[in-house]
């Protein structure tokens, strides 16, 4: 085999292996396309901050609205999209959350979702065309102060689900690529002036497993309908009997008003049974909230959390094991192309030294 057919050989190696690698690739690419429709609150007289796009309204008790969002479909094909009110809550890691929904804390007097009715819950659009979501306010009768704070969320619907099945079959696969298609437009309603500041406390705090790590969750709470940025937050694990520090956090979070926080603390490995205190302080401009969350780890529940983790419980993905299998072997193919190259190269010159050999003893 000459130098050229070698180098040959080996660019179509390096293509095949990159053919396996095409339909993961392929399935990536197909789920990270633009979403395909685009939206535009129409924001009314009672807008209090025209420089956003979302609705910031300013309200009267028993006042009632009718709020519009327009759509356009930016495909050629028709396609349908869902119209839903939800709520906002604060989700594990310290943002607000304006898209799950029938999270209620039980300090939120007047969720968005509850004073809100969708006139549009399916809209039908033609390609290249437009249609409006509409959705009717209705305030309680009660004059309310600080912020009610949700949005309207509008999703492409899918026109083939996925089955359970496949669901499950990719999440084993490591595939998380989630292809809903969603926009999400903010309401905020007051109707006084009056400040009402947020206030924290801790709810409790327990050993949790997410995505198959374990973790201790810190429920924190913002009891007031205040929308609270920027919180400085510092927690720390101490082990009650040794009170030794065994995990520490710092961190920036948001919270929705009236909204209890799953706040995530990933832990280094296994988690040990025992006694446990989280110290946590909470600071916000120039006020600050500090309390303790003991919690208590049984030989049971460790054992368990711990034996379902990624450390025991996961494993590598198939993905990884196919890919290093297949660059074993394109490894040693090469090596053994080489070898074979080399064996030939002194057969051949082993050859040619024998032919000039007798060629010389002929001479003679």
């Amino acid at each position: 085999m000459g130098k050229k057919q070698f180098k040959i050989l080996i660019l179509l190696l390096v293509a095949a292996l990159l053919f396996t690698l095409v339909p993961a690739m392929a399935f990536a690419a197909d789920k990270s396309e633009t979403v395909g429709f685009s939206v535009s609150a129409n924001l009314p007289d009672n807008q209090q901050d025209s420089g956003v796009s979302y609705f910031d309204l300013h309200m009267r008790p028993e006042q009632k609205q009718r709020l519009t969002t327009t759509v356009y479909n930016e495909n050629a094909e028709e396609i349908k999209v869902k119209v839903e009110v939800v709520s906002a809550s604060t989700n594990a890691n310290g943002i607000i959350d304006y898209k799950t929904p029938d999270i209620k804390d039980e300090t939120l007097e007047t969720p968005l979702s509850e004073i809100a009715e969708v006139k549009t819950p399916e809209l039908v659009i033609p390609g290249g065309k437009t249609a409006e979501a509409v959705v009717s306010i209705e305030m309680p009768e009660e004059e309310y102060d600080g912020a009610i704070l949700g949005a309207i969320v509008l999703t492409q619907v899918k026109e083939e689900p996925e089955s359970p099945e496949e669901s499950a079959q990719k999440a084993q696969q490591g595939v998380y690529i989630n292809n809903e298609y969603s926009y999400v437009v903010g309401v905020k309603l007051t109707e006084t002036d009056i400040e009402i500041l947020p206030a924290f406390e801790g709810v409790q705090a327990q050993p949790e497993l997410l995505n198959y790590r374990v973790n201790v969750v810190h429920y924190i709470r913002n009891r007031e309908a205040a929308i609270a940025k920027n919180i400085q937050m510092d927690i720390e694990i101490y082990s009650q009997n040794e009170q030794a520090v065994v995990k520490t956090s710092h961190g920036t979070v948001d919270m929705a008003p009236n909204s209890v926080m799953p706040y995530a603390l990933m832990w280094d490995g296994e988690i040990a049974p025992g006694k446990y205190v989280s110290n946590v302080s909470m600071k916000l401009d120039d006020k600050e909230w500090n309390f303790e969350l003991p919690f208590e780890v049984s030989a049971q529940t460790a054992q368990e959390i711990n034996k379902e983790s990624v450390e025991q419980g996961q494993g590598i993905p198939w993905w990884v094991i196919l890919l290093i299998v297949i660059l074993i072997v394109l490894m040693l193919v090469i090596v053994l192309l080489l070898l074979a190259m080399k064996r030939k190269k002194k057969t051949e010159e082993k050859t040619e030294m024998e032919q000039k050999a007798t060629r010389s003893g002929r001479r003679r």
